[in-house]
C-alpha cells in the first residue's frame, strides 16, 4: 500500500520540486543583478543619458535569452524614441535600493509597482499616472492552504501580509487595521520583489503578500494553486518616481503625448491591461 501511494504522490512531489528549484534559481539571479547593477557608480551614464531603474517583473522589465519586454520598458522606449533621449536601464529587485539610488542622484526614474498616493507624492517626485492598477491579496487557494482563508479586506485583521520593502501600501493596511480595530501584521525583507513574494507563498513559505494585480496575474498564470480573488485597493493611477521636477514636468506632457496614441493602447492590449 506504501509504495502504491508514494507513486501516486510522485507527480505532485515532482512538481513542487521544480517549483523550489525554480525559485531557487530565480532568488540566486536577481540576488547576483541586485549587486551587478548597484555595486558601481561607473556603470551609471552621464551626461544627457537617463538612468532608470526598472523594477524586475513579468510586466514591467522582463528579460529571456536575449531579449527583453515589459510594459513600462516599452513606453519609455517610445517615449525616449520619440523625443531623442537617451536612456539606460538598471533593472532591480529589492524596491528601497532604487527608491535610495533615486534620492542620492544615482537614478533619474524609478519604475515600479508604485500608485500616486498622496504618501508618495509627498515623498517623490510622481508623475501623472502612465496607467491604471489596483493591490490585491495574494494567498494559496482554499483546497491547498493551511492557512485561514481570507475572503474580504476585513478578515486580515490580526493575520499577517507580506509586502515589498518600502510599498506604500504599508500605511494602507496599517489604516485599515485601525478602522477594523485590530493589527494587520506587516512584513517585509530588503531581498524580496513583488514576483518573489507570489513565488513564496505559492510553494507556502509565506502565508500570503499584497502585490499587484497586474504582477500577481501574470505569475498566477503559472501557479494556478493562487488565488488573487480579494483586492485590497481601488484603482488608482500607476506612476514613476522622478528625482528632479522639471523632468518630471517634462514627462507629464511626453505621457499624455503617448497615451493618445495608437502604440500605447496596442501597448496596453498586448500586455493584457486593456
Amino acid at each position: 500500500m506504501k509504495p502504491r501511494m508514494i507513486k501516486g504522490q510522485l507527480p505532485m512531489l515532482i512538481g513542487l520540486l521544480a517549483i523550489v528549484l525554480a525559485l531557487m534559481w530565480t532568488l540566486g539571479r536577481c540576488s547576483h543583478r541586485r549587486d551587478a547593477d548597484f555595486a558601481s557608480r561607473r556603470e551609471y551614464a552621464t551626461g544627457d543619458t537617463l538612468n532608470v531603474a526598472i523594477e524586475m517583473s513579468p510586466l514591467l522589465y522582463y528579460q529571456h535569452a536575449d531579449s527583453i519586454s515589459g510594459l513600462d520598458y516599452e513606453i519609455i522606449g517610445n517615449i525616449a524614441s520619440a523625443h531623442g533621449i537617451p536612456v539606460r536601464f538598471h533593472p532591480f529587485v529589492p524596491l528601497h535600493f532604487a527608491l535610495d539610488g533615486l534620492n542620492d542622484g544615482r537614478f533619474d526614474i524609478v519604475v515600479a509597482a508604485m500608485p500616486a498616493t498622496v504618501q508618495t507624492r509627498q515623498q517623490y517626485n510622481m508623475t501623472d499616472g502612465v496607467y491604471t492598477g489596483r493591490q490585491v491579496l495574494v494567498q494559496l487557494r482554499d483546497s491547498v492552504s493551511g492557512q485561514p482563508h481570507i475572503k474580504s479586506q476585513e478578515q486580515l485583521a490580526g493575520h499577517s501580509v507580506w509586502l515589498v520593502e518600502k510599498s506604500p501600501y504599508a500605511s494602507r493596511l496599517a489604516n485599515l487595521g485601525d478602522e477594523l480595530g485590530d493589527t494587520i501584521y506587516i512584513k517585509t525583507s530588503p531581498d524580496y520583489s513583488a514576483e518573489h513574494l507570489c513565488l513564496l507563498t505559492a510553494t507556502g513559505e509565506i502565508p500570503r503578500a499584497v502585490v499587484s494585480e497586474r504582477i500577481a496575474r501574470r505569475v498566477a498564470a503559472d501557479y494556478p494553486q493562487l488565488d488573487i480573488s480579494v483586492p485590497v485597493s481601488f484603482n488608482q493611477f500607476q506612476s514613476w518616481a522622478v528625482g528632479d521636477e522639471a523632468l518630471r514636468d517634462s514627462l507629464n506632457r511626453w505621457i499624455e503625448e503617448f497615451r493618445t496614441t495608437g502604440a500605447y493602447d496596442s501597448l496596453l492590449v498586448r500586455y493584457g491591461q486593456k
